[in-house]
């Protein structure tokens, strides 16, 4: 079964100022993202905005990224690895949306538990990663963030879900060192995806493949050499930290702005950077030298 291996960027999907999705920019986005060394991207996660996507557009932008090559954009698929995010509370659309990946050629998927059923029992989240899990045609990772879903993926959800042929790993966006050594035991042999910046170091060190990571998205060689130079994770840390001073999805848009890739406008209830908070931030970037304008 394939696993995805090394940095991924979880990308945000482009909104014009009217609130459309421009498509070109997410391609340009990804592209040179590739150009950078980045091993792979996640569409549609959090950073992403999935919840604020009709199904129409989360197929659009799934179409859109997966022809993200370079040359005719009708034609080119990216080289990155792909995974889409195929989060929603109606199973059924879940299920389309691994459809939709399996048809323009992604190579995995990532599947929040259902958020807005948080009193469901045990069992019953069971069951829903189970249906997911049977209709996928693709590798299944299941997606840990908590913090916003209020839904863990604990050792009791996981023994209920048990062995599954499909089930790849899982992506870990806690940020806590202790989810990490939980989940990397418990995904060993699997895909253990660390989803906190922070931890991208010690996530190697524990044996994970890889990382899903805000920072990918604007610092993407900075993040791909972490496996290889493990020194360079206190830069990221820093470079991490600033982004989540300014908010982290409104200062990666704007670092993209500033990049020349699109409008990348916020969709309420979203919001852009204020135009004095965007030169604050550039001019503190400018001190680490990380981000290539």
């Amino acid at each position: 079964m394939y696993l995805p291996q090394g940095a991924f960027a979880p990308v945000p999907t482009p909104f014009s100022p009217t609130g459309s999705i421009e498509g070109f920019a997410l391609r340009a986005h990804l592209a040179w993202l590739e150009q950078e060394g980045l091993q792979g991207a996640l569409i549609l996660g959090t950073n992403g905005e999935f919840p604020s996507l009709t199904f129409a557009e989360k197929r659009a932008v799934a179409y859109a990224a997966a022809r993200s090559g370079n040359g005719d954009a009708s034609q080119q698929r990216t080289k990155l690895q792909l995974m889409l995010c195929v989060g929603s509370c109606a199973l059924g659309e879940v299920i389309e949306l691994c459809g939709v990946a399996k048809e323009n050629g992604y190579d995995s998927v990532l599947c929040p538990p259902p958020w807005y059923f948080r009193n469901a029992s045990v069992a019953g989240t069971a069951a829903f990663f189970r249906r997911v899990l049977d209709a996928s045609k693709l590798p299944v990772l299941l997606y840990h963030i908590p913090q916003l879903t209020g839904m863990p993926i604990s050792d009791e959800l996981l023994a209920a879900i048990g062995e599954h042929p499909n089930l790849a790993g899982i992506k870990d966006s806690t940020g806590d060192d202790a989810e990490l050594a939980r989940l990397s035991r418990h995904f060993k042999g699997k895909a253990y995806m660390v989803g906190s910046d922070k931890l991208i170091a010690p996530a190697y060190a524990a044996g994970g493949t890889g990382s899903i990571t805000a920072a990918a998205s604007v610092v993407p060689d900075l993040v791909a050499s972490i496996k290889a130079r493990p020194d360079q994770q206190g830069k990221l840390n820093s470079v991490r930290g600033l982004l989540e001073k300014f908010g982290l999805g409104g200062a990666v848009k704007a670092i993209l702005r500033k990049k020349g890739l699109g409008a990348y406008a916020a969709r309420p209830p979203l919001m852009n950077l204020e135009a004095a908070a965007e030169q604050q931030l550039f001019s503190m970037l400018d001190m680490f030298g990380a981000v290539k304008w």
